[in-house]
């Protein structure tokens, strides 16, 4: 490459877009070596990335030996050269050199070269191959901000060609016009952008981590809810991607799996302020049993000294006591029964009746009003008052994702997640959407909460069920125009439940 070199403008435009096309790192290295090569027309050459003080080989190319290597095992042929030591107090290798001064080197003959550089590694690789490095060309990737100067890498061009005569020779004045080194800066700028992108998503699915361990390990009931949740997803879009095509509406690729999963994993952000009382009610009094039951001692307690006082006959306190002691039982059977019959509706109603004297010396009922609703509950455990609050976490969780500043990955996360406890027949909540407005992604975190919520062991409120019970009410509530029909046949035949949860 001569002094004074006519560059072809439309070429450099066209490198500097290849540099802004790729968002996968190590393909991004490629095209930044392969695109340099070119505009310099050299025969090899290699990309290091700075970790660690260390300069680290990311890409190989040498057109000559038809080598290309990649630091990745994807079945391309993986570097095994060892990372070089970047210190100040030894900097005979001159990449090394390069990224600590923050200089372009030019090297016309490595074999003729007196300067300070040690050039064993590329003779020792000349004897081994048959090749022979001649010009060199090494230049810093240096990043650059309004009040910062970052080198990340270095790139190193080998035996630039002359472009007639396909001759090796050298790379001349770099400078005059500066594209190459401009073209440098680019990619490593290009490259720093989509580190500190690959950096927030880091630092994104960390806060995600953090926040759905917090979720889960609030209840001692509840701390793999999330986490499986998340895991069934994974696992439901990988088994579609593998029966479907690409452009397929159940065909994810990696980045809507993982746009996916961090809905999955956000799914109950909104329980991070949902009472435990109410979130870990585990029968129908809940935390209120044990004053329930003090209760029905004070009430014991105060029959007997009625009697011992005279104010009752034997006979009445006898009736007394059967009869709360009849109560007493009545509550403890109802507390944990599964399902109450209208006959058990009308035993409960009779309990207004028992009174005793409270701390204020007033007659009083011994249950109010709170605790007949509590245990008129006809199933589950919770009054309406707490399903509403349960249920308000779903709210909460679209309340809170959206106050997220910027969704730039993820921006579809808050409405997927908000939308689980969305039923396609208009029944669900918070908002009582119906199909049309339900994506596949709600579908689907709806259909793996279901099958997780009653095939988990660790509820306190119900025991797990079999998986062919579970398919049962999925398919029954498909029936009904709950769920989507074809996503729980899917669901059915992927038997993702099959491998252990955590086995990933």
């Amino acid at each position: 490459m001569s002094v004074g070199k006519i560059y072809d403008i439309e070429k450099i435009f066209d490198v500097v877009l290849a540099f802004n096309s790729e968002n996968n790192l190590i393909r991004l290295l490629d095209i930044i070596l392969t695109k340099m090569m070119e505009i310099t027309n050299s025969d090899a050459g290699t990309v290091y990335i700075i970790e660690s003080e260390m300069l680290h080989f990311r890409i190989i190319r040498n057109a000559t030996l038809n080598i290309f290597q990649t630091s990745e095992q994807d079945g391309t042929e993986c570097i095994t050269l060892p990372a070089i030591l970047l210190d100040e107090n030894n900097i005979t290798n001159i990449s090394a050199y390069s990224a600590i001064k923050n200089e372009i080197v030019q090297i016309d003959d490595v074999y003729e070269d007196n300067s300070r550089f040690n050039f064993d590694g590329p003779k020792k690789y000349d004897k081994m191959t048959g090749y022979r490095t001649r010009s060199m060309l090494v230049m810093p990737l240096c990043a650059q901000g309004e009040d910062y100067n970052e080198v990340i890498g270095v790139i190193q061009l080998m035996n630039t060609k002359n472009e007639t005569t396909g001759e090796s020779t050298v790379y001349g004045n770099i400078h005059e016009p500066p594209i190459v080194p401009a073209l440098s800066n680019i990619a490593a700028n290009t490259l720093a952008n989509l580190t500190h992108m690959k950096d927030i998503r880091d630092l994104f699915h960390s806060f995600v981590a953090v926040m759905t361990k917090a979720i889960d390990e609030r209840s001692p009931y509840n701390n793999n809810h999330t986490q499986n949740v998340a895991l069934y997803c994974e696992r439901f879009v990988k088994y579609l991607s593998n029966i479907f095509p690409p452009g397929h509406k159940y065909y994810f690729t990696k980045t809507q799996t993982d746009e996916l999963n961090i809905a999955a994993l956000l799914h109950d952000i909104g329980k991070i302020i949902t009472p435990l009382s109410v979130m870990d009610k585990a029968h129908r009094l809940g935390f209120d049993l044990e004053i329930v039951l003090y209760r029905f001692d004070i009430k014991k307690y105060q029959t007997e000294n009625d009697r011992l006082a005279g104010r009752i006959t034997d006979d009445e306190y006898n009736h007394e006591k059967n009869r709360t002691d009849e109560a007493l039982e009545l509550v403890k059977y109802v507390n944990t029964a599964n399902f109450l019959t209208p006959d058990y509706l009308k035993l409960i109603q009779n309990l207004k009746e028992i009174k005793y004297i409270n701390r204020s010396g007033e007659q009083a009922r011994l249950l109010d009003d709170s605790y007949i609703e509590a245990l008129s509950v006809v199933k589950g455990t919770l009054t309406k008052k707490e399903r509403e609050i349960m249920q308000d976490h779903v709210a909460l969780t679209g309340r809170l994702l959206d106050k997220i500043a910027s969704w730039k990955f993820y921006k579809n996360v808050p409405d997927w997640a908000r939308n689980h406890h969305e039923y396609l027949d208009g029944t669900g909540y918070p908002l009582g959407l119906k199909a049309e407005n339900i994506s596949t992604e709600s579908r689907i975190i709806t259909i793996m909460d279901i099958f997780e919520a009653l095939t988990a062991s660790d509820r306190p409120y119900k025991k797990a069920v079999p998986v062919d019970y579970a398919l049962k009410i999925l398919n029954r509530m498909a029936d009904e125009g709950k769920l989507d029909k074809e996503l729980v046949m899917l669901h059915e035949n992927s038997k993702l439940w099959e491998e252990p949860l955590g086995a990933e």
